[in-house]
């Protein structure tokens, strides 16, 4: 069952406001910055977490003892060795340039490319 409007504005409802009555207020201008910063981009992921807890309790169970958690240990260093892997390629590919598309762009690489469209004044 629909109940009209004025029922529910009358049990302590607000109308809506009038637009008409508050007219629209530009405080700062409604477009882009022609530049992003790079702010963002300083905060890092952690990466092999999970690896590094299950080496932790392995080492808590056996004393601290690393011959009984070989397998947790060379896990971790693959892991560890993936990751470094991996940042090697992006810096490499930030540093060359290249936009790929489908991944996040750096600020560096999002600068470059607004630079061919800037924002009329």
């Amino acid at each position: 069952m629909r109940v009209p409007t004025e029922i529910l504005m009358r049990s302590n409802g607000r109308w809506p406001q009038d637009v008409k009555k508050v007219p629209f207020q530009e405080i700062l201008p409604l477009r882009l910055k022609n530049r992003v910063s790079g702010k963002a981009d300083s905060i890092s992921e952690v990466e092999c977490l999970q690896e590094m807890a299950i080496l932790f309790a392995c080492m808590k169970d056996n004393e601290f003892a690393e011959k009984y958690c070989q397998k947790e240990i060379s896990n971790f260093q693959k892991c560890f060795k993936f990751h470094m892997d991996k940042n090697f390629q992006a810096k490499q590919q930030e540093n060359l340039g290249i936009i790929v598309p489908g991944r996040n762009l750096n600020y560096r690489q999002l600068n470059k490319y607004m630079r061919g469209y800037p924002n009329p004044l």
